[in-house]
């Protein structure tokens, strides 16, 4: 074991860490894999990527670091973390030559493609995170696995990397401060849509029930829950067909009508889309037979 897989073992030091790695095919095919982690303290840092089949994650943990990306610039401060497609130009390094410590991971794997596409809906590629202790905890972890080379620090490695996704994509909507906009709203709205799927609903008659600006209240709702008042209404009644397909002998035609889709054509098609199948075969499949 080398001095800096010693480090990356312990706590953080003023040593460099950087470790290169080279994902196994089955790594490659199946997993979200590590190319390059490392962790810096240091007052004279800079990069630049381009073109590279790479996203980067990277977390300040202390002094400040400066971002350039998609011709906007960002100042990168304590517990800030950014999510990036290394395919674009990008620019980081220190700031005025202030120390910036931080960890930075260069990743890859079959469906980190979606996970970046769902968080840049947002267009923010930092974000802050006021609770940096569990982040901490798997970027250590990160940092320390690496020294093994096995299918099992791999597998290790691809869960903390999609916990570590999860946090940052599920950011904007458990931090209060991040769509602070209409949440009382949002919540009034998503209840009664849970409650009351089966009666004829529209956005208008959302707006005018609950006395809303329709154009602030999808806005507000998709910063919210990430769909729009609409498409959450068809998967919450797409669930709710799926249970009665399940669990009882209704009609196709009569469940339509229960879950507020009396077009039996557009319900059939709905269902369709959404689960892949249609409500027949669906039926068929995951029916209770059993009597």
């Amino acid at each position: 074991m080398t001095t800096k897989q010693k480090n990356a073992q312990g706590l953080w030091s003023e040593d460099p860490v950087a470790i290169v790695c080279t994902p196994s095919a089955f790594a490659k095919k199946s997993l979200f894999y590590i190319q390059e982690i490392g962790y810096f303290k240091t007052d004279a840092f800079a990069m630049e990527r381009e073109k590279l089949s790479s996203f980067l994650l990277l977390f300040t943990l202390s002094g400040r670091g400066e971002l350039q990306y998609r011709d906007k610039e960002y100042i990168l401060r304590p517990y800030d973390m950014l999510f990036i497609n290394c395919g674009e130009y990008v620019q980081y390094k220190t700031s005025c030559q202030e120390t910036w410590e931080f960890i930075s991971i260069n990743l890859h794997g079959n469906l980190i493609d979606n996970f970046y596409e769902q968080f840049d809906k947002h267009n923010k590629p930092v974000i802050s995170l006021k609770d940096p202790g569990v982040v901490l905890d798997k970027l250590r972890t990160l940092l320390h696995v690496q020294s093994e080379r096995s299918i099992s620090s791999e597998l290790l490695s691809s869960k903390l990397i999609v916990e570590l996704l999860t946090v940052i994509l599920q950011h904007p909507y458990t931090n209060p401060n991040a769509n602070s906009d209409g949440i009382a709203e949002v919540r009034k709205v998503k209840q009664y849509l849970d409650q009351s799927y089966c009666e004829r609903i529209t956005l208008d008659s959302l707006a005018d029930m609950f006395r809303l600006n329709k154009f602030n209240l999808a806005k507000n709702f998709k910063k919210q829950t990430g769909f729009s008042p609409i498409e959450y209404l068809i998967n919450v009644r797409v669930t709710a067909a799926q249970g009665w397909l399940k669990t009882s002998d209704v009609s196709i035609v009569d469940i339509a009508q229960y879950v507020g889709i009396p077009n039996t054509s557009h319900f059939i098609n709905l269902f369709k889309e959404h689960i892949g199948e249609t409500p027949h075969s669906y039926r068929k499949k995951w029916g209770n037979r059993i009597k």
